[in-house]
């Protein structure tokens, strides 16, 4: 039998090194520790806040809120937007709501619309044009759906999409309403 060198120890502990890791690897890797996430989903918005809105010419703007599904059905949630028109011309508004989860998809919700809104589908249009600088309140409190049912065990996403179209164009004929 040959001797084994200093070299040779040293081929062999590496072998044994890598062959622990690759171990530990796979054991951590099959058990889900890898893509397992314990830290609660935060937002840097919170529902139940007051939150403004600027809108800057023609364009949209998104506001997303993550809530966890311990809500009721039909519940309502307060949730205070205001729309402020930085842009130098008047412009056009109008506003949709929605929850967002894997499984189901895209859910329109009732927003508690203040006066001078209209709604028409999935839209709450401003009956009228929103002049330079100022600002319009759109709702106090969101509705979950009464046939939605939510998993208090996982997080949804509510999204408030704001658009805004110049004053001048034919909102008629670009939104349809």
């Amino acid at each position: 039998m040959k001797k084994l060198s200093k070299r040779d120890y040293g081929f062999i502990f590496a072998i044994v090194v890598l062959v622990i890791l690759l171990g530990v690897s796979l054991y951590l890797g099959i058990s889900g520790w890898f893509y397992s996430n314990i830290s609660p989903v935060k937002s840097d918005m919170q529902l139940g806040k007051t939150v403004n809105v600027s809108l800057q010419e023609t364009g949209a703007q998104a506001l997303s809120f993550t809530f966890p599904g311990n809500y009721l059905p039909g519940q309502k949630l307060p949730q205070y937007i205001n729309i402020s028109n930085s842009s130098g011309k008047d412009l056009h508004v109008r506003a949709k709501a929605v929850v967002f989860s894997y499984e189901d998809g895209e859910k329109q919700i009732e927003v508690g619309i203040s006066e001078h809104w209209t709604q028409n589908n999935e839209y709450y249009y401003f009956d009228q044009p929103l002049l330079q600088a100022n600002k319009v309140a759109l709702g106090t409190y969101v509705r979950l759906s009464e046939d939605e049912y939510y998993n208090s065990e996982k997080s949804y996403v509510l999204t408030i999409v704001v658009e805004a179209l110049d004053a001048s164009l034919d909102r008629q004929q670009i939104w349809g309403f």
